[in-house]
């Protein structure tokens, strides 16, 4: 322990005189023969402390105080809760024995070190479960969970207790690198190959028109069934829309089926994949599948219009045609003899032109969406006199190579986590030199980068007014885009999605219902359904003053009322999991004399990912544990796992000092001590009849 202050250490000595200066003219500037000698020098003395205690406060001293601290070793116990441990021949023994060898086990661990207990599946749990229940492994966030909530503490040892098999997440083994301490892993599940009939996977579009035929790719893996038969069911309802008998020839069988199937019904329609099991399978529970198919009834008509080909209407046109949603048209523009509101966008590339007249009078009056694509060939003024919402001024056409930087705050629709990489690669467009002037209303998308320099000069916006969506492109060249994803990602996926999603918003109708109800259509059944709502006023502003109530009946017509939430001017609702089926829903809302409702549906959808797999991966657990000085042992041997972990050296306790500093000023000790000081002088002048 110790003092310390701001203030030289020899402010002290000033405290002291200013003590024994003040007590000299009070008590020895004139003698008092009446007054005992030894009761002057003890009032002196009290005065003397007390004043010195009092100035030496005004110095703000604080006590510092120094302890030594001794931190036991951590050991983390982290436990696999999924549903694939009992997919084994040991299943039993998972149930009923391993659950009091891991309590016995993390017992005899607290005689020597701290211990930690986790659970993991889907999501990381504060408690060590073995009800083996979760849908979905994710070992890599556990790590991460581990990094963060553990930081700066002892860690001496991480014990993984797994399977080993992941369907979430990042692969483990790169997962694990950021981890400082030794790591253990406990090897439970099986890894020899059972007989076993797996629905490995369903593929097919999740939206599709009425009427189409849409495939349905269907995978099926056999182990161990060489010569067996099964039967291949597709389903709806009780209808049987598709079989075909399958046998199998070797071992491991592996099956690529292709099923055509008709949308007969508007809406979102529940299909099921069933295979026959044969005799003595290992599970059965991974021979149902289903998969949803949104059925909607039209499509979204787009028209691209043009003076003169470019290789951008062919790059939209094939980004458009990847999805089911858009039917694509391409006209000269003289040559276009349709109504503008047939379509529901039209796309002008490097319209109006340069090369001559170009009317576009009748679709500006109508109210159909607009997508400008601004290029060399484009009269940037005729442009300017459409009065789009933006202007460009230049003296003469002049243009510079742009690169596209994400505006951080767009919040019209979302995108892919991969298009920021692909954009740092992609060749440059052309976009015309000016001044750019736009309205405070629009959203930007991209802004221009010339050179290494940042802007705020737009490259892609969008503006809405109550007749229209416009949106602008100020550049030409997307083809190179595309064809740069090609080169980073060996497919056109982040250009199309990004096409895809730019006129997907542009083309959709917007809603002026004074309220609206947003919810996904479907959700996993390990995940919560969410509302969002919002009620809007006459004048078209949102109020959240009234309650909104909603009503979920599933399919037995059991119905679970709720009243959503109210955020700063809208509404939400979190109802939680619900059990796998298909749900209805309508919510209501009165305000003023009038009362809206809006209905819906949802389908809540089982996760068979635990299932698909049930071969454990003994050998990725061994890497782990070797990559970071540890050894794996097999779920029997836990007391062997703890004889290693009680042996290693490099697990001891640590000590470190810990300091505090403490404020004199609001001590209660020393303030009654000066209390006492000045109370005794003050008693003994009062009794000797000094004042």
């Amino acid at each position: 322990m110790g003092i310390v202050t701001e203030y030289p250490f020899g402010f002290i000595f000033f405290c002291l005189l200013l003590g024994v200066i003040y007590a000299f003219f009070l008590y020895f500037r004139t003698g008092k023969d009446d007054i005992s000698r030894w009761l002057v020098w003890a009032m002196t003395g009290f005065r003397v402390l007390s004043i010195s205690l009092i100035a030496f406060l005004l110095l703000s001293p604080l006590v510092k105080k120094q302890t030594e601290v001794i931190q036991k070793p951590l050991i983390i116990l982290a436990q696999d809760n999924s549903i694939s441990i009992l997919l084994s021949k040991d299943s039993e023994f998972y149930r009923n024995e391993y659950p009091r060898d891991l309590q016995k086990f993390t017992g005899d661990l607290r005689k020597k070190f701290e211990v930690a207990e986790l659970s993991f599946g889907d999501r990381i749990s504060n408690e060590l479960q073995t009800t083996f229940t979760e849908k979905q492994t994710d070992i890599s966030t556990l790590f991460d969970e581990v990094n963060i909530r553990y930081a700066n503490r002892n860690i001496g040892a991480l014990i993984v207790a797994s399977d080993g098999i992941y369907n979430k997440g990042n692969n483990p083994y790169y997962a694990a690198d950021k981890i400082r301490f030794p790591i253990f892993t406990v090897a439970m599940g099986d890894t020899n190959l059972s007989r076993d009939l797996i629905l490995k996977k369903v593929t097919c579009n999740k939206s599709v028109f009425l009427g189409d035929k849409f495939p349905v790719e269907i995978q099926i893996e056999a182990d161990k069934c060489r010569n067996e038969k099964t039967d291949l069911q597709v389903k709806k309802g009780e209808e049987v829309l598709y079989t075909q008998a399958l046998q199998f020839s070797g071992d491991k069988d592996f099956r690529k089926i292709e099923v055509m199937l008709e949308a007969k019904v508007k809406g979102l329609q529940r299909f099921k994949v069933l295979l026959k099991p044969v005799t003595g399978e290992n599970s059965i529970l991974n021979n149902t599948q289903e998969f949803f198919v949104d059925v909607d009834e039209t499509r979204q008509k787009i028209a691209i219009i043009y003076q003169s080909p470019h290789p951008d209407i062919f790059a939209i046109k094939q980004a458009l045609e990847g999805s089911t949603r858009f039917e694509v048209e391409t006209f000269k523009l003289d040559v276009f003899n349709q109504q503008p509101s047939k379509y529901d966008l039209i796309i002008f590339d490097q319209l109006p032109s340069i090369e001559g007249y170009s009317n576009l009078s009748r679709f500006i009056s109508s109210n159909v969406s607009l997508l400008y694509i601004l290029g060399t060939e484009t009269n940037v003024d005729a442009f300017n006199a459409l009065k789009t919402g933006l202007v460009i001024t230049s003296n003469k056409t002049n243009f510079t190579e742009t690169f596209p930087s994400l505006n951080e705050d767009f919040s019209l629709f979302t995108l892919d986590k991969d298009l920021q990489d692909v954009l740092k690669n992609v060749p440059p467009l052309l976009s015309p030199l000016g001044a750019y002037q736009y309205s405070p209303v629009s959203d930007i998308l991209f802004n221009q980068k010339i050179g290494n320099v940042h802007t705020r000069i737009p490259l892609i916006l969008f503006f809405q007014s109550q007749e229209r969506k416009t949106g602008i492109i100020a550049g030409e060249n997307l083809w190179k885009w595309r064809l740069s994803d090609y080169l980073q990602k060996s497919d056109h996926k982040v250009f199309d999605d990004l096409i895809n999603k730019v006129i997907q918003y542009l083309s959709v109708k917007g809603d002026k219902s004074f309220f609206k109800v947003k919810v996904s259509n479907r959700f996993p059944e390990n995940e919560n359904v969410e509302f969002d709502a919002e009620v809007y006023n006459e004048s078209y502003e949102l109020i959240n003053k009234d309650d909104v109530n909603i009503t979920i009946t599933d399919e037995k017509n059991n119905s679970y009322p709720f009243v959503l939430g109210k955020t700063e001017k809208a509404y939400y609702l979190n109802a939680g999991t619900f059990p796998v089926g298909n749900y209805t829903y309508q919510a209501t809302v009165k305000t003023g004399r009038n009362t809206y409702t809006k209905k819906g549906e949802f389908i809540v959808t089982k996760l068979n990912l635990e299932l698909l797999n049930s071969v454990a991966d003994h050998n990725l657990l061994y890497r782990v544990a070797k990559a970071h000085d540890g050894e794996m042992f097999y779920a029997r041997d836990l007391q062997g796992l703890k004889k290693k972990i009680m042996e290693r050296e490099d697990i001891r306790p640590v000590s470190y000092s810990q300091k505090r500093f403490i404020d004199l000023s609001g001590n209660v000790w020393l303030f009654l001590l000066i209390l006492a000081l000045l109370s005794a002088e003050w008693f003994i002048r009062k009794r000797s009849g000094v004042y």
